[in-house]
């Protein structure tokens, strides 16, 4: 019974300490804990802002805080030249060898802090930010994304653009 109880208490370390590299470690480097925008079994949402993509004409778009990649891959699926924007180094390794292993070859990681990295070559920005990071964001969206670019947001809404629809918890915007 004692050498179940510790290999119990291994098993159980071991999680906290996962939970802690995916939730904990990145708060410490101005990231956010990993928590995805969307379920499998509510694919059919992620769906619906698919077709919007393809009806407004976008070619290439970036997930900002990507997390496992399960959007920049379901995007990539359908033909979009997708990326994704994560600064957690286990979750950039993690989407990597996900997308390596389906061989989607017009998906693509990018390690760094999307605040650093601009988004004018993108027709399309997908997020999953709290209202004050979407706050934050409205000025860098501005100025550095092209006129008729697609801002997707789920969960939170943004401020100051054309909205184009709203379901479920994501809202479509027009620059």
């Amino acid at each position: 019974m004692t050498i179940f109880l510790i290999v119990l208490e291994i098993i159980i370390l071991i999680g906290l300490g996962i939970a802690f590299l995916l939730l904990g470690l990145p708060l410490l480097f101005t990231g956010a804990p990993f928590m995805p925008s969307y379920r499998e079994k509510r694919k059919d949402i992620l769906n619906g802002l698919i077709e919007i993509a393809k009806k407004e004409g976008v070619k290439k778009i970036v997930d900002i805080g990507s997390g496992d990649a399960r959007v920049v891959m379901e995007f990539a699926k359908n033909g979009f030249e997708s990326y994704g924007i994560e600064f957690n180094p286990l979750l950039v390794w993690y989407s990597r060898y996900k997308i390596k292993r389906v061989g989607l070859k017009n998906a693509h990681i990018i390690r760094g802090d999307f605040w650093k990295i601009n988004l004018s070559e993108y027709d399309m920005v997908y997020l999953f930010q709290l209202n004050y990071v979407n706050a934050l964001l409205t000025d860098k969206f501005k100025k550095e994304l092209k006129n008729g670019a697609v801002i997707a947001s789920a969960g939170f809404p943004m401020f100051d653009f054309d909205l184009i629809k709203q379901e479920s918890l994501f809202w479509i915007y027009r620059k």
